[in-house]
């Protein structure tokens, strides 16, 4: 045979055959080589983990613009292999969502992938920012369910994960840059399983502990023994039957409306107005008069971040002679951006963890696709406030103690009912975009006594202890 017709060595193989499943639009799922369950699972990163972009630019041209992170990665994976590993790809890919062509390139470029290491795996692709994208869990606790399907449960003290995304600083090694971000890190902190950097797994080099964080926000470390309010040396609320104006002013998710329904509304005491609900500024302003022209205290909870927008309330205070306070809620951009995708999140993760546990439990099928319904009582309750949180450690929206109790409270606020329900019984909450932190950070201008407020109290976050370690979970 002439040469030209020999096949050259590394040239590349025939795509693999893989079978592909999706998820409504959440996911999609790849078995190459038909994968088996195992207990031990060594989980990786694709891109800058195993493969890369062929050549100096950053984002790949087509299905064939890679190549592998370093020469050793498919030598490497083959041993793994062989040490009973399943090997597993969980990746974050960006702009799949309804885009038909890119999700064909996606499937086509892991074909050509596989093609080449000849190895069974599992492949599992985020298309959207839900419950199922990494640092969230969501994907592993499918693959839990998967696995116990068959009836092996996986062992995470056998099993770890390898990716990029590991919070490092710049010049963690000569001439690095820091990563880009942390998500890989954080992911296998949520899930308790051990971590290794490309760097580290793959070329044995080494990882200085020292030299990488989570960032400037670590839901762990938010601080447990705070009050509710500052200054203590007034009450919250003042005696019953006293006409007054509370303006509220923080970030969304800051903890505002839980707040409200729990240490404000549940005296019956209040009116409630917020624009959430009556869809305009104006019809606030309004419906504040009409409370004032009732002798009715009113609380305003909306987010309120320049002076302008507060100015209206102040007015309507002075006019009527009533005093006006303004509860300042001091969570900044990171921690409300924390309690933005733990209200839209929490639920489902929760949900796909005790499917987990209930497969684990008595070996039977378990939906993957499940839809719960839930039965939720009323109770009415009565509140008393207190500065301290070992009494009352609320300060969040859903994400908050006041929405984590097993039922949901009920409570008469003069001509309506104001229902507070527990976070475990109500349905997830649409998750916020960041253009509508970034337009409140932007805009936000102190409250000041200047202003004409008799009093500014600051309230802060505490998450209640039995919500807590879900709550310290990464989300982001």
């Amino acid at each position: 045979m002439f040469s030209i017709f020999e096949k050259k060595a590394g040239a590349s193989a025939a795509p693999a055959d893989i079978l592909w499943t999706y998820h409504g639009k959440s996911f999609i799922v790849g078995e190459a080589f038909e994968p088996a369950v195992g207990s031990k699972v060594a989980a990786f990163d694709l891109d800058q983990t195993l493969i890369k972009v062929n050549g100096k630019h950053k984002w790949p041209k087509n299905a064939d613009d890679w190549v592998w992170w370093a020469p050793g990665v498919p030598a490497h994976l083959k041993e793994v292999a062989k040490k009973g590993y399943t090997l597993v790809v969980i990746t974050n890919q960006n702009g799949l969502d309804g885009n038909v062509k890119k999700q064909q390139e996606m499937r086509l470029k892991f074909e050509k992938i596989c093609g080449q290491l000849q190895l069974p795996m599992w492949i599992l692709i985020s298309m959207q920012k839900d419950h199922n994208r990494k640092p969230m869990t969501g994907l592993w606790h499918w693959l839990e369910t998967r696995f116990i399907e068959h009836g092996v449960e996986i062992d995470r003290n056998d099993s770890y994960y390898v990716g990029d995304a590991a919070g490092r600083h710049d010049g963690w090694k000569v001439g690095a840059i820091k990563d880009f971000n942390n998500t890989d890190r954080k992911f296998a902190a949520s899930l308790d399983i051990e971590f290794h950097t490309p760097e580290h797994f793959f070329l044995d080099q080494p990882c200085p502990d020292h030299k990488w964080s989570f960032g400037g926000f670590d839901p762990k470390k938010w601080p447990k023994n705070v009050p509710l309010f500052s200054p203590t040396s007034t009450p919250l609320l003042p005696a019953s039957g006293t006409c007054e104006v509370i303006v509220f002013c923080g970030y969304p998710a800051s903890g505002k409306s839980s707040f409200a329904k729990k240490h404000i509304l549940s005296t019956g005491q209040y009116e409630y107005v917020n624009q959430d609900t009556l869809k305009s500024r104006e019809k606030c302003v309004k419906a504040v008069e009409e409370s004032l022209k009732s002798s009715k205290a009113v609380v305003v909870d909306n987010t309120n971040p320049d002076v302008p927008t507060r100015a209206p309330y102040i007015a309507l205070a002075k006019k009527y002679n009533v005093p006006v306070r303004c509860f300042l809620f001091v969570a900044d951009k990171d921690l409300a951006t924390h309690n933005n995708y733990f209200r839209a999140f929490h639920r489902p993760l929760t949900e796909a963890a005790e499917r987990v546990k209930g497969g684990a439990a008595d070996k039977t099928s378990v939906s993957t696709t499940a839809t719960m319904m839930t039965t939720t009582t009323t109770t009415t309750t009565t509140t008393n406030i207190s500065a301290t949180a070992s009494e009352n450690t609320s300060g969040s929206d859903s994400s908050s103690a006041s929405d984590a109790g097993p039922s949901s409270t009920t409570t008469a606020v003069s001509k309506q009912a104001v229902t507070v329900t527990k976070f475990r019984d109500e349905p997830s909450r649409e998750r916020l975009s960041e253009m509508v932190f970034a337009s409140y950070a932007k805009r936000y201008q102190e409250p000041t006594l200047q202003e004409g407020f008799t009093e500014i109290k600051r309230i802060n976050f505490v998450p209640d202890d039995d919500i807590r370690s879900s709550w310290e979970r990464w989300y982001f």
